[in-house]
């Protein structure tokens, strides 16, 4: 019973030393906009992006960049979400890095090539993971900004008003084993290795301007962030352990497309789109622990039945429409100085259907409010942009009805009531060189 006890301890130290903290599922760049401009203005950017954050809203508006630009910033922000009672969720703060690199061709190429680079990093992570129960009152909007982003984009003016570019986004993800044996002193011990990797998803981009107006098309490819840590335990006699596969997505981007439309020119710059979210194609948080072999050892083929492990419940998320909507107004008090006024409004959604099983993974449809203020300054001052922003995302009430057949201990039950509040700020600042 002893040797029993001690090889769970044994199990139970060598997962929680594998993996890392926290349960997220979506990056934060497709939670709040990436960088202010794009906060502010309702998370748009396919027909009206700038500077760095182009190369998430759209990569071909980079080729709209012909000086080199360094921005620096930060992005906090704080969770108030309840499931009735308010659920503990930490903040986030981080910062962004981006960068603006016109390459220098003559001839007809010149100024029609851009790379942009951006980065948003938490500062007290790389990526987080956490593995909970369903069954455990849980809103995974609150950790799906706790990753590192990265994204790198080219822009190319190809002329007649059309612009293409492409890229990447890049997510962490960790893979690893852990050994339980005894070892020559009989004693149960365990060997961890673990390795963090990159995961990548393409980004896609298309614009064409026509007098005062451009149509914007951005396509992002599935992004995914997965864990997958193999505990074998061997050499303890008797007890036979199988294969324990400790797996998931840490975080989940669906394969989004972004349309647009926008006045580009004038002091007052209007955009509005929508962004389609293919979300049937998350296979949720979780995968099975215990694996059925896919060889039957005694006939050498895949076992005519299933082993009888238990698999998670599918989620049943849908995909889903977000329409966008975002206004800049340009004031230029002098020919140097130019100042943004600029608010926008999205609608996100919910993929999830209502909690009314034995889950409660909440999530709710958004409506996100941003304002924001950008200040511009060229020759004879030094080249500078600086953008503020705030948004409030507010969590329409929704209720969540159990089954009958979903037992009374469930923290869910009978029924439950989810709201809640986000509210997030961004500053920048930028320097031409």
């Amino acid at each position: 019973m002893a040797r029993c006890r001690a090889l769970l301890l044994a199990v139970a130290s060598a997962a929680l030393t594998a993996l890392p903290a926290g349960d997220a599922w979506s990056s934060p760049e497709d939670v709040y906009g990436f960088g202010p401009r794009s906060m502010a203005m309702g998370g748009t950017g396919a027909a009206l992006g700038r500077g760095f954050e182009a190369v998430w809203s759209n990569p071909a508006l980079l080729s709209l960049e012909h000086r080199r630009e360094l921005t620096i910033g930060l992005l906090g922000s704080v969770f108030d979400l309840r499931a009735p009672e308010r659920l503990s969720y930490d903040k986030l703060a981080g910062g962004f890095i981006g960068a603006v690199l016109p390459v220098p061709f003559a001839g007809v190429l010149k100024d029609r090539i851009t790379i942009g680079l951006g980065f948003f990093t938490p500062f007290d992570l790389i990526v987080r993971g956490r593995i909970l129960y369903p069954e455990t009152k849980q809103f995974p909007l609150a950790d799906r900004t706790a990753s590192v982003a990265v994204q790198v984009g080219l822009g190319v003016d190809v002329g007649y008003g059309v612009r293409i570019g492409g890229g990447f986004a890049a997510l962490a993800a960790l893979t690893g084993s852990v050994l339980v044996a005894t070892d020559a002193s009989g004693r149960i011990g365990t060997v961890v290795e673990d390795t963090l990797v990159a995961s990548y998803g393409p980004i896609l981009g298309a614009s064409y301007e026509r007098g005062a107006y451009r149509v914007g098309l951005t396509y992002r490819g599935e992004l995914v962030g997965r864990f997958n840590v193999v505990i074998e335990v061997k050499d303890l006699g008797q007890i036979v352990v199988p294969p324990l596969n400790i797996a998931g997505l840490a975080q989940y981007d669906p394969a989004q497309i972004a349309l647009e439309v926008a006045r580009v020119r004038g002091p007052w710059r209007v955009t509005a789109g929508a962004t389609y979210k293919r979300w049937s194609a998350y296979p949720g948080p979780a995968e099975a622990t215990v694996r059925c072999p896919a060889i039957d050892p005694s006939t050498g083929a895949p076992p005519e039945e299933p082993c009888g492990a238990l698999t998670p419940a599918p989620l049943g998320y849908t995909d889903t429409f977000v329409p966008r909507v975002g206004v800049e107004r340009v004031l230029s008090p002098k020919k140097s100085v130019s100042m943004m006024l600029r608010a926008g409004y999205f609608l996100e959604l919910s993929p999830s259907p209502a909690q009314t099983t034995a889950g409660n993974i909440y999530e709710n449809t958004r409506s996100v409010f941003g304002l924001g203020y950008g200040l511009e300054l060229t020759a004879p001052f030094p080249n500078l942009r600086f953008d503020l922003a705030g948004q409030v995302q507010v969590l329409h009430p929704r209720a969540h009805d159990k089954a009958a057949d979903v037992p009374a201990t469930n923290p869910g039950a009978p029924s439950v009531r989810t709201s809640g509040v986000v509210v997030a700020g961004a500053a920048t600042v930028g320097v031409g060189f």
